[in-house]
């Protein structure tokens, strides 16, 4: 990893990251959940991963206002070439590190029922998926976690 560079989000960061992120995503517009208010307030609990100047990977994390033993991420992706090396894994422990420094203890996030490779990957990372009010392909679902009618799996992993 010592080839990648990891540093903290920056609000000139938004647009590099949402300029990749229908591509990252196969083709899904996932840009409207990531609007520049997380790049301008959220930077201390938020990364991006560099290789000689190229966007490789980001994290886009917070902690709860609400629930002060709560770590939240919300986003996070890498680039299609770059999977499999462990990049994702950098970026969530650099998040866990922000959390223990916070005294959070509990780290939750989500995902589309429909992102496999999401799902698969927060399992080995040590999360458990939430108990849901439905299921989909097996899986643990909530309906209406972020928006009516737009289920979501719920992880949760404790440190």
């Amino acid at each position: 990893m010592d080839k990648y560079l990891i540093r903290n989000t920056l609000p000139t960061d938004h647009q590099r990251v949402i300029s990749v992120m229908p591509d990252w995503w196969d083709g899904r517009d996932l840009r409207s959940m990531l609007p520049k208010v997380f790049f301008v307030h959220f930077c201390s609990n938020s990364f991006v991963v560099e290789a000689s100047d190229q966007l490789i990977g980001f994290l886009v994390g917070f902690m709860s206002q609400t629930d002060e033993n709560v770590g939240y991420i919300h986003f996070a992706g890498v680039h299609p070439q770059f999977r499999k090396e462990g990049i994702g894994r950098k970026l969530y422990n650099q998040f866990f590190k922000q959390c223990e420094l916070k005294n959070r203890t509990i780290i939750r996030a989500c995902t589309s029922p429909v992102n496999k490779l999401s799902i698969t990957f927060h399992q080995r990372m040590g999360f458990i998926i939430e108990a849901g009010d439905g299921e989909i392909d097996g899986i643990p679902v909530t309906s209406n976690y972020l928006e009516i009618n737009n289920p979501k799996v719920l992880f949760r992993r404790e440190i």
